[in-house]
């Protein structure tokens, strides 16, 4: 479905803002050993996600901003997490690495796609979603354990070392997807 409305100050990005907004104040809490604090702040922020793609369906205020912005503050509200988290040896190093070398491998392959095709569309893929979801379970499983310690390690390590795994094999998928693309589109 096309997006017919370009009005940039719409309630969707301004959900969307809210939510960039809100990364400080995560970090900010996890600094400070306020897992409670920053959780709740997380909800917030999940909530305004939830609601902005509502709204923007629901309403045809989708706009050309709002489709890079959503997943650009879903991206930096959940790296300045797991950096921070990582930072008070909260998160192991695999899975630190894993998650900021892939999202390198992201940026530097789309604009790297775009200077050669000027035709970058994000369309996640399935192992993607997965990944995007396992990555925000370890972060909110790290934060309620650190402010309630109501699971065992063993199940917070399993979910470490699937996230890990998921995000290797994003990484990976990304970067043959869009060497087809680029190849075909070279070809075509």
């Amino acid at each position: 479905m096309p997006m017919q409305q370009e009005r940039i100050l719409n309630l969707p990005n301004f959900l969307t803002l809210s939510r960039i907004l809100l990364t400080p104040f995560i970090v900010y809490a996890i600094l400070e050993h306020q897992p409670a604090m920053a959780l709740l702040f997380m909800a917030v922020a999940g909530l305004t996600d939830m609601l902005d793609g509502a709204i923007a369906r629901i309403f045809n205020q989708r706009s050309t901003v709002g489709a890079y912005m959503d997943p650009l503050a879903d991206k930096l509200m959940l790296i300045s997490a797991i950096v921070t988290l990582y930072t008070m040896d909260q998160i192991p190093l695999f899975l630190f690495l894993a998650v900021i070398f892939r999202d390198l491998i992201i940026v530097i392959g789309a604009i790297a796609y775009e200077i050669v095709t000027h035709q970058l569309e994000m369309t996640p893929t399935i192992t993607s979603k997965i990944t995007t979801f396992l990555q925000i379970m370890i972060v909110l499983l790290i934060l309620a354990n650190a402010a309630w310690n109501i699971l065992p390690l063993w199940m917070v390590s399993a979910v470490a070392w699937l996230t890990f795994v998921m995000t290797v094999l994003s990484g990976v998928q990304y970067m043959i997807v869009w060497m087809e693309k680029a190849v075909r589109n070279e070809n075509g």
